[in-house]
C-alpha cells in the first residue's frame, strides 16, 4: 500500500456491454497504474494514479470495436490505492449511458464455433466482448450479467474461469456462456413438439428447408421466417404476401457480389459489425436461377434486400445445410410477423402462423429488434451526409438491430418523449442534449403494436433516465393512435403536450442527423396533416430551430375517396386526367363515372408520394397496393431506366409558392397518348415512358429546389431533402444534381431514416425548443 494522488476519471459514450472496464484493467496493468474500474449507471468511473490525459492515451490502443468515448472529465482527490488495478462491482445510479448495440459475431468467435477442437465447437451462442448480442439482452443498467437475460444461465467453472482471467477475451465479458452452461436450440414440429435438441436440432432444421419447409427460427431479437428461394410462391401465398419484398440472407460476400451490383459503400455496410439488410440493384447478367429467385423475391424492382449471417445460428444454419446435401448460396429470411402484429418473440406468438417447424432457444428477450434495413451511400464527396455507426455511409430505411441504440446531439437539455406519426414509429426520449430513438416499431393502428408503443417508450425512459419527462411529443393529426397515447402519458404527468406538424418534424430530423442547422428544405413524402387540415407531401421550407418556416409546397390535387385512392392510385391519375382535361380510362366504367361525378368534391393533397403513386397507375397499371410504398417503389424501377430524360419539355413557370403539377400531368398525356385516347397501364412502362417520367420527376424537384433557394441568405448555401420519397435513388440523384448546378451543397440523411421512422426524432428536438 501507498500514499499517493488520486485521478477519477469520468468516462461517458459507448462505454457499458462493449468489455470497456477489461479493457482500461489491462491498459493500466501495461502502463503499471494503480486504482480501479467502475460502472456507475450514466458512465464509467477509473481511479488511477496516473495524469489522466497520458491514462486517456494509453487506453485507447486497448479499447474493443464495439466502444466509443464520447467525451471524459477528472478531478484530482487525495486517497489511498492499493495495486494492483482491479474491477469493482457496479453502483446503481442515473442511467444515460448509451447502450451498445447487438453486433456481429467477430472472426475469432467463428474461428472457435467451427474448430472441433475447441469446447464451443457448434455453439451457437459463441460471443466475446468484442461481439454478440447486447440491447437485446439488457433488462438494465449498469451492464452486468444479474441485469441480462443471460442471469437464468449461472456460469460454469471453465466459463467462471475466463471470465476471471485478464489475458481472456472473455474477461468479464457478461454474455459469455458454452454448451455445458448456455442457452440451447431445440427443433420442435408443426405440432410445436421437441423433434431434436442441440447441433441435431440445426440439422432437423436443415432437412426441413431441403424438403421445402416454410420454418420460423428464434434469433437474438426476434422471429425469423426462413425457406429455400425456390419456394418462395409457396411462402407468399401462406403467408399471405403476394408481393411484398422479402430479404435474402446470403452465405458469403462472393455470391452477393454474383446476384447484385456491390458498391464499396455497400460492400463495408454488408461486412459491418451491425450487418444490416443493404438493397442493392440486381445484376442483369446474374445466373438465370439466381435473377429467377431474385425477382420471386422483390418482384417488379430492380433493388433487392441481401444481408450476410451475424450470428452463430446463421452460420450454423448455412453449415447445416451442406451437411444435409442441400448447399443452399442463400435463404430466405424475414421477420414473422402475426398479421397486425409486431415481429415475434416467441414460439407462442410465431406459432399462430402455423409454420412446419421452429428452431428456437430458450434464452428470453429483453427488448425486440427487427433487422436493420439500409440504402448506401451513392453519392461520395461533395454532399453532407455523416457517417453511421461502424463508419457506414448511406441511410437507414429501417434503423434496429446493429444501429440501435444511436444517440444523436439535439438543440437542448429537456426531457421530452416523442411517439413518431402512425406507420413505421419509433420513440425517441432526449436528455441532457441528446436523443435515443428506439428501434423500429411498427404500424399502431394494430393494437399489439400500440402495446409495443407503450412498452418501447417505457424501457427508454427507464434505461436512459428520463423517467420524469418534462414534456410528450406528437403529431397533429387528430386520428392518430400515437396522438392519443402521448395525450393520455401527458395528461398522466401533468406536462405539456406538444404538436409538432409532420413535415416540420421530418426537416428538423434531417437538422439533428446531418448536425446542419439553417439550410433550406424539401420534403417529399406519403401524407402528413398540414397547418390547414389537408394532407401536404410535397413541402419547402427554410429551417433552423428557431423556425421551420413554409415557403413553398406542389400544387394541390385530388385524392378521390380520400384513404381510399391510396389503396387505388389509378383514381388519383384519373382525377388529374380529367383535371387538365382528358378522361382517363381505368378499366372500370362504374368507378370511371363515380370518380367523374365526385371530381369536384375530392379532398386536395400536395403529396408528391400520392402523385408517384399515380404516375405509377398510369405507366406500369399498378391498380392496387399490396404494401407501403409499393406503387412509388415500382415507378422508382422505371425512373432508374431513364437514358435521356426530357426535362426541357415539362419547364412550367412556378406560380409564386406553388410548383405546378396539373399543367405537367397535361404534358405527359400528350406525350404518351398522340394517337388515341389515354389508357391506364397502356405504355406498360416502356423507354418512352421511363423518360416521359424521368422529365417530369426532374422539372419537379428542379423547380422545388428553386423555390426553396429564394430569400434565404443563412442558409450557408445548402438545401437538404426529407420525407419518405427521399429513400428513391433516382429522386436524390436528380436533387443533387439540381442543388449542385446552383452551387449549393445538398445535405442527405445519414443517421437518421428520411420516412417515418425518424419523426419522432424531429418531434422531440423541436418540442424542447419550444418548452
Amino acid at each position: 500500500m501507498r500514499k499517493a494522488d488520486m485521478y477519477i476519471i469520468r468516462v461517458r459514450g459507448v462505454v457499458q456491454g462493449v468489455g470497456f472496464r477489461p479493457s482500461v484493467a489491462r491498459a493500466a496493468a501495461s502502463m503499471e497504474a494503480s486504482g480501479y474500474v467502475r460502472n456507475d449507471g450514466s458512465h464509467v468511473t477509473i481511479a488511477c494514479d496516473m495524469e489522466p490525459a497520458r491514462f486517456m492515451e494509453g487506453l485507447l490502443p486497448h479499447l474493443g470495436p464495439m466502444a466509443r468515448v464520447e467525451d471524459w472529465s477528472f478531478e484530482e482527490v487525495d486517497g489511498e490505492l492499493e495495486g494492483p488495478f482491479r474491477i469493482l462491482p457496479s453502483v446503481e445510479g442515473e442511467m444515460d449511458s448509451p447502450l451498445p448495440p447487438d453486433t456481429a459475431i467477430c472472426d475469432r468467435c467463428l474461428r472457435e464455433l467451427t474448430d472441433r477442437a475447441d469446447r464451443r465447437f457448434l455453439y451457437p451462442f459463441t460471443n466475446c466482448t468484442d461481439c454478440g448480442a447486447r440491447y437485446t439482452v439488457i433488462d438494465s443498467l449498469p451492464y452486468d450479467r444479474q441485469r441480462t437475460s443471460m442471469k437464468d444461465f449461472p456460469m460454469c467453472s471453465r466459463c467462471q474461469g475466463e471470465y476471471s482471467d485478464q489475458g481472456s477475451r472473455r474477461f468479464h465479458a457478461q454474455t459469455i456462456s458454452c454448451p455445458d452452461c448456455g442457452p440451447r436450440y431445440r427443433f420442435l414440429g408443426s405440432d410445436l413438439e421437441v423433434r431434436a435438441e442441440g447441433w441435431d436440432s440445426f440439422l432437423e432444421c436443415a432437412r426441413s428447408l431441403k424438403g421445402g419447409g416454410r420454418l420460423i427460427v428464434k434469433g437474438w431479437g426476434g422471429m425469423h421466417i426462413i425457406c429455400d428461394p425456390a419456394n418462395l410462391g409457396s411462402l407468399r401465398e401462406w403467408y399471405g404476401r403476394p408481393y411484398k419484398p422479402f430479404a435474402l440472407m446470403a452465405r458469403d460476400l462472393s455470391f452477393v457480389e454474383s446476384a447484385a451490383h456491390l458498391p464499396d459503400s455497400a460492400r463495408k455496410a454488408l461486412i459491418s459489425p451491425a450487418r444490416p439488410i443493404v438493397l442493392l440493384k440486381k445484376r442483369d447478367d446474374a445466373p438465370g436461377w439466381v435473377r429467377s429467385a431474385m425477382e420471386m423475391a422483390s418482384p417488379g424492382l430492380d433493388s433487392i434486400g441481401i444481408y450476410l449471417p451475424y450470428s452463430g445460428i446463421h452460420h450454423l444454419l448455412f453449415r447445416a445445410l451442406g451437411s444435409v446435401g442441400a448447399d443452399l448460396p442463400w435463404i430466405v429470411m424475414t421477420s414473422a410477423n402475426p398479421p397486425g402484429e409486431p415481429m415475434a418473440l416467441d414460439v407462442g406468438e410465431a406459432s399462430k402462423l402455423g409454420a412446419d417447424g421452429y428452431l428456437v432457444h430458450d434464452r428470453r428477450i429483453s427488448a425486440r429488434c427487427d433487422d436493420s434495413v439500409l440504402v448506401s451511400d451513392p453519392f461520395g464527396d461533395g454532399v453532407i451526409a455523416r457517417e453511421g455507426p461502424f463508419s457506414i455511409r448511406g441511410f437507414p430505411v429501417r434503423k434496429a438491430r446493429g444501429l440501435v441504440p444511436d444517440p444523436l446531439e439535439v438543440p437542448h437539455g429537456r426531457k421530452i418523449l416523442s411517439f413518431g406519426a402512425e406507420r413505421n414509429v419509433t420513440v425517441t426520449v432526449t436528455r441532457e442534449g441528446r436523443a435515443y430513438t428506439s428501434p423500429y416499431v411498427g404500424n399502431t393502428r394494430h393494437p399489439e403494436v400500440v402495446d409495443y408503443t407503450l412498452d418501447s417508450a417505457g424501457r427508454f425512459m427507464y434505461l436512459f433516465g428520463a423517467g420524469d419527462v418534462e414534456a410528450v411529443a406528437c403529431d397533429l393529426h387528430p386520428r392518430y393512435e400515437t396522438v392519443k397515447i402521448a395525450r393520455e402519458m401527458a395528461d398522466e404527468r401533468s406536462v405539456p403536450l406538444i404538436r409538432i406538424q409532420h413535415h416540420r418534424a421530418h426537416a428538423a430530423s434531417l437538422m439533428v442527423g446531418s448536425a446542419v442547422e439553417g439550410m433550406g428544405v424539401i420534403v417529399v413524402d406519403g401524407v402528413g396533416y398540414g397547418d390547414d387540415g389537408l394532407p401536404w407531401g410535397g413541402e419547402i421550407f427554410h429551417a433552423s430551430w428557431e423556425d421551420i418556416d413554409r415557403v413553398g409546397h406542389l400544387q394541390y390535387f385530388g385524392l378521390p375517396g380520400g384513404d381510399a385512392s391510396v389503396y387505388h392510385p389509378e383514381r388519383i391519375a384519373h382525377w388529374l386526367s380529367m383535371e387538365a382535361g382528358s378522361d382517363l380510362d381505368i378499366g372500370d366504367e362504374k368507378v370511371r363515372s363515380i370518380l367523374a361525378a365526385s371530381h369536384s368534391g375530392a379532398v386536395r393533397t400536395s403529396s408528391m408520394g400520392r402523385l408517384l403513386d399515380a404516375l405509377s397507375a398510369l405507366l406500369l397499371g399498378v391498380t392496387w397496393r399490396s404494401y407501403d410504398g409499393e406503387p412509388a417503389m415500382r415507378l422508382e424501377s422505371l425512373l432508374s431506366r431513364a437514358r435521356e430524360p426530357e426535362i426541357e419539355l415539362f419547364s412550367l413557370p412556378v406560380r409564386g409558392r406553388e410548383v405546378d403539377v396539373v399543367g405537367r400531368w397535361r404534358i405527359l398525356l400528350e406525350e404518351l397518348f398522340v394517337n388515341g385516347s389515354p389508357k391506364i397501364g397502356d405504355r406498360s412502362g416502356d423507354r418512352r415512358s421511363a423518360d416521359l417520367a424521368m422529365g417530369m420527376v426532374r422539372s419537379i424537384i428542379s423547380d422545388m429546389v428553386e423555390v426553396g433557394m429564394k430569400g434565404v441568405d443563412d442558409n450557408e448555401g445548402k438545401m437538404g431533402i426529407s420525407g419518405g420519397v427521399a429513400y428513391d435513388i433516382p429522386i436524390l440523384e436528380a436533387f443533387v444534381e439540381e442543388v449542385k448546378a446552383r452551387g449549393m451543397t445538398p445535405v442527405l440523411h445519414s443517421r437518421v431514416p428520411p420516412g417515418d421512422g425518424g419523426i419522432s426524432v424531429g418531434q422531440a428536438a423541436l418540442a424542447g425548443r419550444m418548452l
